[in-house]
This record gives C-alpha cells, structure tokens and sequence, in this order.
C-alpha cells in the first residue's frame, strides 16, 4: 500500500467514489468523522455510526441539487490491522431514483412501443407509434444533460466535500489500496 498526499477521487463517474484503508480502529475513525463534523460544524451536518457515515451540507445551505458523502466502514478480512474506507459523493438517494426512473422509462417507451412501431411498419408500412423512439432517445439524453448540469450546479459543493475527505486523510493516514 503506498500513502500518498490526498485521497484519489474517480471524478468520472457519475457519483465520484474511493477507497482506502487506514489503521484507525472503526471507533476512532468514527470519532474522527465526529470531530471534523464538530469543527465545521457551520457548513456541513451530517451522521456517523458502526457502519456508515454520512455528510452532507447543513439543511439551511442545502438545494436539491447538492452532493452528499456517504463512506462506509468496513474491517478489512484479508488484513485485520486495516480498516477499508469506502466513499461515493452524489446526489440524495432521491434524486439518484428519479433519474434513474427516467432512464428506465426511456428505456421502457423504447423498447416496447419502438417495437410496435416497427413491427407495424414492417406489416403495414407505416406506423403513428414511430414518434417513441426519437422521444425515448430525447428522454435519456434530457436526462444525462440535466444530470451533468446538477453536477456543474454543485461543483463547488463537490470540491467542499473533497476537502472534508482530505482533511480527515491527514488525519487517519489513509493508505490507498492497491485496486482503486
């Protein structure tokens, strides 16, 4: 494992994630999310309990639109001195569904009256349900450019809570792991 100055980010996924390991016992890690939660208290709030953590803005800065962090801590099985620390940054479960839900529908509309669509066109030669495919594919691409345009929206937001990752690397030397 090497140690590195800051935590690596996969920043292009759609909900930007790590992992590392320190060699924080879960009850100190916990504590040291507290703490930093307590010293920032003014921006951000959030939970951190045996399993998970979550931090997010504080609910009077908060828009819909804003990313939260949520880390889940595990003892790592093959090494037991390691506890494993993995992060996503996104958006709230809710609006991860409704966009999800989206996709599926356009999926949905697609496949199934595209292939009415197609199939009467092959038997009659012409078909009105031929609108749903241009329709589905202006459904998922609204949705990825709404999508992307929420991450512009929270970009600096995104960038409060790389900081907070950091700042709690320094202090639990985190180690990267080796298949990030």
């Amino acid at each position: 494992m090497n140690m590195s100055q800051r935590v690596r980010i996969k920043s292009f996924l759609p909900r930007p994630r790590f992992k590392v390991y320190t060699k924080l016992s879960k009850q100190e890690f916990i504590d040291l999310i507290k703490q930093q939660l307590e010293e920032n208290n003014n921006e951000f709030g959030g939970y951190a309990n045996q399993e998970i953590a979550m931090i997010r803005l504080r609910k009077d800065k908060e828009k819909y639109w804003h990313p939260q962090l949520q880390i889940r801590i595990e003892e790592d099985e093959d090494q037991e001195k390691f506890l494993v620390v993995r992060g996503i940054i996104g958006p709230k479960p809710t609006i991860w569904t409704f966009f999800a839900f989206l996709y599926g529908l356009s999926g949905a509309i697609l496949l199934t009256l595209g292939s009415y669509a197609l199939s009467e066109y092959i038997v009659k030669g012409e078909s009105m349900w031929i609108w749903a495919v241009p329709f589905s594919i202006l459904l998922a691409l609204g949705t990825y450019l709404a999508s992307f345009y929420g991450r512009h929206l929270a970009k600096f937001q995104l960038g409060r809570l790389y900081h907070f990752v950091n700042s709690c690397y320094r202090k639990a030397k985190f180690y990267e792991s080796q298949d990030n």
